[in-house]
């Protein structure tokens, strides 16, 4: 399956994404740092001043990997906020939003903020429909950010409890680059916990890639695996057996079986002994 990838450009469509993620129970996994994610918290999260949501559909027959429909956002370059590290705030009365068409058939989206300098930060979610296909749609999404935005690097903080959350990342190319001791408020525990600081740069990414087109990584990938190869099994060889051959073969054993003793020790009737026969009845 190829996908395409936009950036959000409408508060409804923002809106309804939180709906489904709602809907589907995912709201937890987004938005970890908040014990109840309000509509509110997510615009505020969401909004184009802060960076832009990326959002991932199949793409239609005739589309292809490479192409993305892009719309220039506004995004500020300072960037100095966070989604929210410390207790939520507490649910009220707040904007509602309305479901759009066009949400159901997306895939996943990604939140893009920019960090510190050309270093920007990345959260990925995915619908439940599509969570096989993960790796490859952030795949996508990180070499879109690449393509289209200044960004020479995309980091993430990733809850050390949730682990699922920080091994999925490396397998979609980042690296673990270290623990931040207290670095993320954590909803469910109410305290803060340490975030394991991934990062991914242009070329990790296409060294992550290229191996995984060779391995065939995830099953289904564009790129075919390559195949185990059957060894072949070695031939028989048959040697012509000769009459002087079969006759040193059987003077080696009768050698053996005398040396050994064999022949001296084993009757079949005490008349068969040598020293017998050649005695009389009367034993003279």
């Amino acid at each position: 399956m190829l996908f395409t990838y936009a950036p959000s450009v409408s508060q409804a469509q923002r809106d309804a994404i939180f709906l489904r993620m709602q809907t589907e129970g995912l709201l937890g996994c987004a938005m970890s740092a908040l014990a109840a994610p309000t509509l509110a918290d997510w615009r505020r999260i969401t909004s184009p001043r802060r960076g832009l949501l990326l959002c991932c559909h199949a793409a239609e027959s005739g589309d292809s990997l490479g192409h993305f429909a892009f719309e220039t956002v506004p995004v500020s370059t300072h960037h100095s906020g966070e989604k929210q590290s410390g207790p939520a705030a507490q649910p009220g009365d707040g904007p509602t939003a309305s479901p759009d068409p066009g949400t159901a058939s997306m895939l996943g989206c990604a939140l893009l903020a920019p960090r510190r300098g050309k270093v920007w930060e990345f959260d990925f979610t995915t619908f439940r429909t599509a969570a096989r296909l993960a790796v490859r749609m952030a795949h996508g999404c990180l070499a879109w950010a690449f393509a289209h935005l200044d960004c020479a690097a995309i980091a993430g903080l990733c809850p050390a409890p949730n682990r699922h959350a920080w091994r999925l990342a490396e397998a979609c190319g980042f690296r673990v680059m270290g623990r931040l001791p207290q670095a993320c408020w954590h909803a469910r525990k109410q305290c803060h916990v340490d975030g394991v600081l991934v990062l991914c740069t242009p070329r990790d990414l296409a060294k992550h890639t290229a191996r995984e087109a060779v391995m065939g990584f995830g099953g289904g990938y564009s790129s075919p695996s390559i195949p185990e190869v059957t060894p072949a099994p070695k031939p028989e060889v048959q040697k012509p057996v000769t009459e002087a051959a079969t006759a040193a073969r059987q003077a080696q054993k009768d050698k053996a079986s005398k040396a050994a003793g064999i022949n001296a020790s084993v009757y079949t009737s005490p008349l068969n002994r040598a020293d017998a026969a050649q005695k009389t009845l009367l034993g003279q």
